[in-house]
């Protein structure tokens, strides 16, 4: 009986050692049975077993080995000289030699959001860039004690680059990693439509009429202008008590008349800049009701959920606000009271691609659509298109820096203009192809330059 469970065992190591050579070839040594040296050739994972080969092959860990703040500015002047905003970028790279990049742009400066990055290096070099929500948490909460717009900004660059990392390594664009595609197209408007026009009726009709039949579907701007003879802070255009006269109220009432007129279908959207008080608010509401806007933009500060909520009680006109919310709790209870009815996040604000898709679903939750606050640099706006493409509560994109097409081909390599239209970018990553070195280093301004210079770091 011994003999036989002997044999029996003879048989089957030497079936496990033939079908182990079939699948390893004569000449690999593959050895069955006991010992310190014999590794099983099906369960083996210091040899090339069976199972090791079926395992799937490791992704590489993505170790982070560099983190750069940069300014650069992206836009051009008629002479070709770099213009526009100076951006708050970051350059993060792994040790697999993949580049991704962030943006963290805030106004009015960007060395605030630059020192917060430098201070979190030390923190990030060795993390691996697959790990998003826990290197978002680490550097959230490391920073609570001091948290403000800076560093919410600086969270924000950092956390784009590794979407952008991560993207690039799986070969995908981001958009395919938030849910896929929900939008083929995104429906945008103008940013300052009517430039330096004169403040009339019949010049703003007809740049509408001029407009409509270039196919433009919708345009914002900010009406208000404070009289100089109002301005009661020296060196400044502020009007402290946020009071509207009557003559801006009216005044605004008949552009914004004219532009209808003009174009019955026409979405026009009126920004304010939260430079009112809740009773001119009000009756600017009023005024401009009767003329269905799109909506009227931060018409109070966003400080006060109550002020706001009280303008939205008052009027049919959708009030939209979120750039200065630098967190989903901070839009939380807007959302939740409904004191706005369009959303506006910033991802260069908020806390990046992780945080703004966390903000725009509690937003779906109560049926209010989003409109990403986009004044920013182009690697904001490439952020914000991917989330835009993967949002189901998207309804409209600020143009801003997608309106120069020449910026937007420098650095994606292809861009397709339309006057009402973008489309989802569908390279790897965020889709920068166009950053190269060489252009980095165009690209890039010294901060002390940009620090001194007052004029390029306007908020539209």
């Amino acid at each position: 009986m011994h003999a036989q469970r002997a044999s029996l065992n003879d048989r089957r190591r030497l079936f496990l050692t033939t079908l182990a050579t079939g699948f390893f070839g004569a000449s690999a040594a593959v050895r069955i049975g006991r010992g310190a040296s014999a590794i099983s050739a099906w369960t083996g994972t210091g040899t090339n077993s069976l199972l090791e080969q079926a395992r799937p092959q490791e992704k590489g860990r993505l170790a982070i080995v560099k983190v750069e703040p940069m300014i650069m500015r992206f836009q051009r002047g008629q002479q070709g000289a770099l213009g526009g905003n100076y951006c708050l970028v970051c350059r993060v790279e792994t040790d697999e030699g993949i580049v991704g990049w962030g943006e963290g742009t805030n106004f009015p400066k960007v060395a605030p959001i630059a020192t917060e990055i430098e201070l979190n290096r030390p923190a990030l070099i060795g993390q691996s860039a697959w790990d998003i929500e826990k290197i978002w948490y680490t550097l959230y909460r490391g920073r609570n004690a001091m948290h403000g717009s800076a560093v919410q900004s600086a969270i924000s660059a950092i956390d784009i680059a590794l979407w952008d990392i991560v993207g690039q390594k799986l070969d995908v664009p981001v958009y395919r990693l938030l849910g896929g595609k929900v939008n083929d197209k995104l429906k945008k408007y103008l940013s300052s439509p009517f430039g330096r026009l004169p403040r009339t009726p019949d010049a703003y009709g007809r740049r509408t009429k001029e407009l409509v039949a270039q196919g433009a579907v919708a345009g914002k701007w900010d009406p208000f202008v404070t009289p100089a003879d109002e301005i009661n802070l020296a060196g400044t255009d502020y009007n402290l008590p946020r009071q509207a006269t009557l003559h801006t109220i009216n005044e605004t009432r008949a552009l914004v008349r004219a532009v209808r007129e003009a174009g019955p279908d026409f979405e026009i959207c009126v920004e304010a800049h939260a430079k009112f008080n809740v009773g001119s608010a009000v009756r600017i509401a009023k005024a401009i009701e009767e003329y269905n806007p799109m909506f009227l933009e931060e018409p109070v500060p966003p400080e006060n959920v109550e002020a706001m909520l009280e303008v939205q009680r008052a009027t049919s006109i959708p009030i939209a606000a979120g750039e200065r919310l630098k967190s989903r709790l901070e839009a939380r209870e807007y959302l939740e009271r409904d004191a706005i009815r369009l959303y506006q996040p910033d991802a260069a604000r908020i806390g990046g691609i992780t945080e703004f898709r966390k903000a725009i679903a509690m937003a779906e939750s109560h049926f209010i659509p989003v409109a990403p606050h986009n004044p920013n640099g182009i690697v904001c706006f490439a952020a914000h298109l991917h989330l835009s493409a993967s949002a189901s509560n998207f309804t409209i994109f600020e143009e801003g820096i997608g309106g120069d097409a020449a910026a937007c081909r420098e650095a994606f390599g292809a861009w397709q203009e339309s006057p009402a239209y973008f489309w989802p970018l569908e390279t790897a990553g965020i889709g920068l192809r166009g950053f190269t070195p060489a252009f980095v280093r165009e690209h890039v301004v010294d901060l002390a330059t940009a620090e001194r210079d007052t004029t390029g770091a306007v908020e539209r």
